[in-house]
């Protein structure tokens, strides 16, 4: 049997190589106030960005179903081994439902791997596995192999506008409201239980573009040998051109990847946030 690779769309894999490959992705819910949105499907990214910048609601995510990932099993396990690659289960139950699922069918090859982290951590995983599918690696291999790899994969959040993060609940308004005069632009990180912390805060946005720069170098990873991910919620051409610039000249990684955040991050960091993952 071949085996083939689902993820969430939180996981931020573009969805024309998800096509491409025959990756599926199972959408997650977008809500703007009353407004239901079913990402990629009912909402394109541009959708979401127009909408957040108009609407008075802070948008609010939550997850696939039970029966949503019931559905994509159903439709691809009979002939197929799955490997199903979810965003972290500390931030969402999106792991928790592909188990649900997975458990209504027991006569189907699934192994469901909590990536512990969010968007493109997920998407590499959903990559790597592809691709080792593609090379004929056994079903349990791989997913023995995606656990140790998540585990070497590192993931910054760089936020910019602290609107959202306040609207949300996330800050108090005061603290907001200090942090915004003060122009404190927090540095975040996953770490390895899959929940987000404060790496850093630092003032003014020129620095907190020079300092990821200078975490990511800390780090030591070999980026010679892996991709770097860059995605962002609008952030300025200016601003991705010099942190690609400076990681490319200091780093000399692999490859480097500029992808758009979907509504998973960008409703939680607002415009202007920019991810890392390598």
């Amino acid at each position: 049997m071949a085996v083939k690779v689902v993820t969430d769309s939180g996981s931020d894999i573009p969805q024309e190589l998800a096509n491409q490959l025959g990756i599926e992705v199972v959408p997650l819910k977008v809500r703007f106030g009353e407004e239901n949105f079913i990402d990629r499907k009912e909402m394109s990214y541009d959708l979401f960005y127009k909408k957040m910048g108009e609407s008075e609601h802070v948008p609010v995510t939550s997850l696939p179903s039970p029966q949503d990932f019931l559905d994509t099993f159903e439709k691809i396990g009979k002939e197929n081994e799955i490997i199903c690659i979810t965003i972290s289960s500390a931030i969402s139950g999106t792991f928790q439902s592909a188990n649900l699922a997975k458990n209504m069918l027991k006569d189907y090859s699934i192994e469901i791997i909590d990536s512990k982290s969010l968007s493109m951590v997920t998407g590499r995983l959903a990559l790597i596995a592809h691709e080792m599918g593609e090379k004929g690696i056994g079903f349990f291999e791989i997913a023995e192999k995606l656990k140790g790899i998540a585990m070497d994969m590192h993931a910054y959040i760089l936020i910019d506008d602290l609107k959202n993060v306040i609207k949300g609940g996330r800050i108090s308004n005061w603290k907001g409201s200090i942090a915004q005069v003060f122009q404190i632009k927090p540095i975040l990180y996953l770490n390895k239980d899959g929940e987000v912390h404060v790496r850093e805060n630092v003032r003014g946005r020129k620095k907190q573009l020079k300092r990821i720069v200078d975490i990511i170098e800390k780090d030591g990873k070999d980026l010679s040998k892996y991709p770097l991910y860059i995605l962002h919620a609008q952030a300025k051409n200016e601003e991705l051109d010099f942190v690609r610039e400076e990681i490319e000249k200091r780093l000399n990684p692999k490859e480097v990847f500029i992808y758009t955040l979907g509504p998973i991050m960008g409703s939680h960091g607002g415009f202007g946030t920019i991810g890392f993952v390598y």
